[in-house]
Parts: C-alpha cells; structure tokens; sequence
C-alpha cells in the first residue's frame, strides 16, 4: 500500500473511514429539508407532507413462513390465479378460499393478473416487511419526472377503485402515534396497459405524498417519521429457495444506453443454464428513461428497489436476496454506491460469495472510490479496457491475477449490399427530414458532462457552411440546457431527437459516427457504428485508440479539441475514404468485439469451472 501514489492512499483512506461521516452528513442534510419544509409552511405554502425515513438496528417484527395467504376473488378465475402462481418468485404463500388462515399478509387475487410481474408478490413482501406496514399497494407507473423519485403516481383504470394489486396485514396493528405511516405504493414501470384494481377495502387511510399511503387525517403540511427495519433479518425465517447457478447483477438503474444493452446481451447468452437476478438501486428518471420491461423478457427476477424501498432498507434487502436465493456471485455493473460502501460487509456476511466489479475509466469516477477494504473484498475486478486494467494495479494496489480486461462486444449485423443500404439511407434521411446529399454525423449519446454534447453543438456552429448535417439523439440532465443552446442558434444543421429505445434503426441515416466525450471505457455507439460500416471520429479516451489501430475513422489526440475535430470531419467528406475505414472498422469489430467471446469470458469470471 504504501507504494501506491499519496491521491490513491489518500482516497482509499477516504473511502475506508469516511462512511460513518457521510451518514452522519447525510442526516443533518436530512434535519436541514425538514427545516426548510417548516419555513415553507410558515411562509403560507402547503407542500405535501415530507417524510423522513431512518434506519432501525434489530427487528421489530419478523415475517413468518408461509408469509402470504392469496385469497381468489369473484371476479378471479381459478385457471387464472393458477398462473399467476406459477409464474411468481415469491414462494412463502398458501391459499385458501377465505383469508382466516397462517400467513402475515392477505393478498386478495382480484381482477386481470396476467400482466403483473414476476416479482409482484416478492416486492410488495419486501415494502412491507421493510416497513413493518399495514398496506401496501402496487400500481403501474411511468418514469420518474425530476431529479428524485418517486417513480410517478399510481395509474388507475377508469371505475376502479383507488388502489391496486396490495398486501394487507393479517393482523394490523393500531396506529400509535408512533408507526404513522400505514402502507407504501410499489410502482411496477411498464407503458401502455393500464391495471385496474379490486374492490375497496375500508381502511383508515388517504393517498398523499407521492409513494406513501398516510393515515386518515394527516395534514399535508406535516412531517411524518418513519423507521426503516433490515429486511434481511425482518425475513430470516423464509428458506433459501434452491435452484441452478446463481448470479446477481447490481447497477443503479435499468436506463436506455450501452450499459444496459450489453448487459441483457449477457443475460440472454446466460439465461439457458443459470437463475439470473438484476437489482437496480436507484429511482428510474424520466430522461434516462428505463429498460424494465425489456429486461423482464430476458429473467424473471428484476428488483427495482430505488423505486420502491426507502434508501435505508437497500443494504438489508440485498443481504436477504443473496441469502434467499442462493446468489454464488454477484456483479456490480456501471458502478453503484451501493456496493462501494457496502461491498466488504458482504464478504464478511457471506465469505463463499464471489464478488466481481465492472470498471470503466481509470480516471475520475468509481476508481477514485477505491480502498484497501474493496480491493480485499472483491474476487475479480474486471476492466473494461486497458488504461483501466493497468491503473487498477499500478495506482490501487490490485493484484494482477484479480484482474482481467474483458472489451464490450456486440452481434455484428449481416452485410448488406450496396443498393439496400443507399435504399436504407434515403428511406431513413426521408423520414427524420434530413438531406440526401449532404454529410450526416450522428452522435447517440447521453446528455451528461462526461459526453460533452455542447462540443457537438459548437461543432454545428462552427461548421455551419460546410456540407454537413449533425444528428444529436440522447437524453440526460443537460437536455434542459442543450435545448437553450440550439434556440440561441436555429441557424445551425443539427437536428435533436429525444432518447430512443433502440436508437439501431437510425444508424441508416449516418456517414459517420461522431464521440467527443471526455472519458470512455469502450462505447458501445462506437462498436454498433463500425459493425455496419460507419466510420467514426473519437478522442484518444479508453480504449478507442485500440479500437481503431487498424483503421475505422479518426483518432482525435484530445477531448475539446474542436479544430482538429472538425478537420478530422472534414477529411472524411470522400464517400471512398467512407467506404475503406468503414470496411476497416467492421473487419476489427467482427474479429475481436464479437458477442460469442464477450459473453464466453464473462461466464468464466462469474462462474468458473470447480
């Protein structure tokens, strides 16, 4: 250690010993909105109530087994219930034909159950216990609009009653004063479908702020204190639930972008031969938009707990599903604060897991969360590319046999001919209102400083009388700004479209692919550019110099040198020029980015053979 450069010793440090600070910061930041909610009513305003979530040591109450007894309705027929049933995680339940049986919680099976997810009956196990709730209600939901969450309100069919799918607790307690909060909505993200709900229980409470379900009475002016019990030792008397090979993926948040993309390519290539479960910790924003229905096609097992646990509850919620389903090695994908701070607890609560963490940049970010009790803690730490590879052992004391670089890689679409793509091209520039016979530069990027998406705007500006048309497609929390900055000059060839689903399809349109960030691990809009052809011009960040040694487009020395970007667009105005770097950039990507070895190496880290 004490040959590691003093920033890294002094970080590690930071990092070891600083977690008892923060939460104490993070505490007086609590204290401090409370206040500042006060000062709001005293100046005549009526915000929603605000409440404030802590963390209990031990158990208040813990949850039996069985925990839930499901009671059909009229309205629910037994074949449909039956499926239901089949198709949850959750397997602590009984049924019965009328609710005076074991189990802590009733779940009342009313109405249309297909659409639920798999997880339905597990998460709203989870709220309650977390909680010790007397409700708990689930609805459909959209993104979370706004810096935090929650995910939205609960949407509700027309005629139907106020609530959703919910557990009630068998045996509710009164409310004292000191447990003011009866239940908690679990938003399940999904477009489209609206879910109706079942007939009106009659329980003594109101729908107000946001997520919470509030007692009968409370003020919307009011604060409202509630405790937060670890879930893994509320529900410790449920067994483990046996099964295959058992791999958990953390990340913050299922988003729309390269990260997610690679990740469910991983679990499809996964999926046959082992039980696969994602957990997201951070609540879903709308300008990230989610990719939660799409990564329950792949693996029934999606928890997103930002969404619907209080941040409290996240340690003891992970600690339960490890236990409970027999997790053998789990992933930290994209970086998660969750698993920095919590990683060597872990180990120490489960010494046979095997604990793996993704890197992406050597510099900035998660690896200056690097200590000397995370190094300990994880098995493999897996880079991204190189530079990250060689400042894991150089710059944080990694061992080099804990370290292995494994590049993204993606499916390499079949070749087309040259009639199909100028067919695709036209049909595709007609349709966003792009000219056919000029350049177009598309970029498919977050809106978020690391991408520095105003370069790309300044790019268009500075480039206005060149034969060049920009694509920008992305969102993020620079959209706002990004939007002010194209109206102050409606005169530049940019066209700005909002975060895509699956931004593949407008590939069509591109000459050329277009990076300026300032720091990359390997990007996936890169790789999807060049497997079809498209050359591109990137700075010399990551691994894009390895990408691209063998041709593929322009290597830029440095982010933010606008001059040489534009002359590096400039010199690949010649469609040959286009044509030969694009069959360079394709051969390099079929050879070492494909999909077969990306998830072959991966398997072998996460789990290797006895």
């Amino acid at each position: 250690m004490s040959r590691l450069p003093l920033r890294s010793r002094a970080q590690g440090f930071f990092w070891d010993h600083s977690r008892r600070p923060r939460r104490l910061a993070r505490g007086i930041q609590r204290e401090l909105s409370v206040l500042l909610h006060r000062l709001r009513v005293l100046r005549g305003k009526t915000p929603p109530p605000r409440v404030v979530a802590t963390a209990r040591g031990k158990p208040v109450n813990r949850v039996n087994d069985p925990a839930i007894t499901v009671v059909p309705a009229g309205t629910c027929s037994p074949d449909s219930l039956k499926q239901f049933l089949k198709r949850q995680t959750e397997s602590s339940i009984v049924s019965a034909d009328e609710p005076a049986i074991t189990g802590d919680f009733l779940f009342l099976a009313e109405g249309e159950l297909d659409g639920l997810p798999a997880t339905h009956l597990e998460s709203l196990l989870l709220a309650a216990a977390a909680e010790d709730l007397n409700w708990t209600v689930a609805g459909w939901s959209e993104s979370a609009r706004g810096r935090f969450g929650p995910s939205g309100e609960i949407v509700r069919a027309p005629g139907s009653c106020e609530v959703s799918h919910g557990l009630l607790r068998l045996r509710c307690r009164e409310d004292d004063g000191r447990r003011p909060v009866l239940g908690r909505t679990v938003p399940h993200m999904r477009r489209g479908d609206k879910i109706g709900g079942f007939p009106e229980l009659q329980q003594p409470f109101t729908v107000s702020a946001g997520p919470l379900r509030l007692p009968l009475g409370s003020k919307s002016i009011s604060v409202v204190r509630t405790s937060v019990q670890p879930l893994d030792l509320a529900l410790a008397p449920l067994p483990s639930v046996p099964g295959p090979r058992t791999a958990l993926f953390l990340l913050p948040f299922l988003a729309v972008g390269g990260a997610e993309r690679l990740l469910f390519d991983l679990l499809r290539g996964l999926s046959e031969t082992s039980r696969l479960l994602v957990v997201s910790t951070d609540p879903h924003l709308e300008t990230f938009g989610q990719t939660v229905d799409v990564c329950r096609g792949i693996t029934p097992h999606v928890y997103t707990l930002g969404d619907w646990l209080p941040r409290e509850a996240l340690p003891g919620a992970l600690r339960y599903l490890v236990r409970r389903w027999s997790v053998e090695s789990l992933i930290c994908w994209n970086g998660n604060v969750l698993f920095y701070d919590d990683a060597a607890d872990l180990k120490r609560n489960f010494p046979r897991l095997r604990i793996l963490n993704q890197l992406f940049n050597h510099e900035g970010g998660w690896i200056d969360h690097y200590s000397p009790s995370l190094v300990a803690a994880v098995d493999v730490h897996i880079a991204v590319n190189t530079p990250t590879a060689k400042a894991l052992c150089r710059d944080r004391g990694v061992p080099s046999d804990r370290v292995e670089t494994i590049h993204h890689g993606i499916d390499v679409p079949q070749e087309l001919s040259t009639a199909e793509r100028m067919v695709n091209r036209r049909n595709c520039r007609a349709a966003l209102g792009l000219p056919e016979d000029t350049t177009v530069v598309g970029s498919f990027i977050r809106m978020h400083p690391q991408k520095r998406p105003f370069d790309i705007v300044r790019l268009a500006d500075h480039m206005r009388d060149e034969p060049i048309h920009f694509l920008l497609v992305g969102g993020g929390p620079l959209d706002d700004e990004i939007d002010r900055e194209l109206q102050r000059n409606p005169e530049i060839k940019l066209l700005r479209l909002p975060m895509q689903p699956d931004a593949r399809k407008l590939y069509d349109a591109l000459d050329i692919c277009l990076l300026t960030s300032s720091f990359e691990g390997l990007p996936i809009f890169l790789l999807d550019g060049l497997a079809r052809g498209i050359p591109c011009v990137a700075p010399a960040v990551g691994d894009i110099p390895y990408l691209l040694e063998n041709g593929g487009g322009v290597v830029v020395d440095r982010p933010g040198d606008l001059d040489s970007f534009a002359g590096a667009l400039s010199s690949l105005y010649d469609p040959d020029r286009r044509r030969e770097e694009g069959e360079r950039g394709r051969n390099q990507v079929y050879t070492s980015f494909g999909l077969h070895r990306f998830v072959g190496r991966y398997e072998s880290a996460i789990f290797p053979k006895p």
